[in-house]
């Protein structure tokens, strides 16, 4: 068998868009995200970019895989996703039992129930486009609270703003999608080049557009152009 890591090299070389599909963030996964991320960042001379990029793109995989065994244990437990009250209570004792041991099991599960996430990276000199693409559908509360944490993280200039406010408000703070755009912010990246969206039918999408040129122009910065033209 063809050792993924080499595979994963070689594609980059060739400029070729690459897949990581995932069931839990493991060592394994964690090595193949790495070295295709520097992989492409060494090609095109960001390596500074390499921490800001690698933590958002964890932090989404992460989140992906979560959103999957959240599922499976949701069913298993009879927790109606659509209850408010029920989706509370299931939450809690989620984050409660959310151990390496209880991943590595529900990875297995999520395998055989064919619940997997996808790492998508398309990449050229001018920019990197990160997909990770869950096939669980978020339901309409759970997108409306991820609006609300992303307009929320919005009113941040630093991460340490947030974390100085948010000190005795450590439950369910939206961490990961303000740690995030603060991570863009801070490399001066709009941070409105990070989007989750969902076709509440089969899959959630994550998307990361990082420019990798000083010339790119951003499909947010095309879209307002292009308006401003009509």
């Amino acid at each position: 068998m063809e050792d993924p890591i080499a595979k994963i090299k070689q594609a980059v070389e060739q400029g070729k868009p690459v897949i990581i599909r995932l069931y839990a963030l493991l060592g394994k996964t964690e090595e193949e995200l790495n070295t295709v991320i520097t992989g492409i960042l060494l090609k095109y001379n960001r390596t500074d970019l390499l921490g800001t990029v690698y933590t958002a793109v964890k932090e989404l995989a992460m989140n992906g895989a979560k959103a999957n065994i959240k599922r499976i244990l949701f069913q298993e437990k009879g927790i109606d996703i659509n209850d408010q009250k029920a989706y509370e209570q299931g939450m809690k004792s989620f984050r409660q039992i959310l151990t390496e041991e209880f991943i590595n099991t529900y990875a297995q599960k999520a395998c055989e129930r064919n619940l997997y996430v996808d790492v998508r990276f398309d990449y050229n000199a001018d920019r990197l486009i990160v997909e990770v693409t869950n096939n669980s559908p978020l339901t309409v509360e759970e997108d409306a609270r991820i609006r609300e944490k992303f307009k929320y993280s919005l009113k941040y200039e630093s991460i340490a703003d947030f974390y100085m406010e948010m000190a005795d408000n450590t439950e369910g703070a939206g961490m990961g999608i303000t740690l995030i755009m603060m991570l863009l912010k801070a490399e001066g990246i709009d941070p409105h080049m990070f989007t989750i969206r969902s076709d509440y039918k089969t899959k959630t999408v994550a998307k990361l557009e990082i420019p990798l040129s000083p010339d790119y122009k951003t499909s947010r910065e095309r879209f307002e152009e292009a308006r401003g033209n009509q």
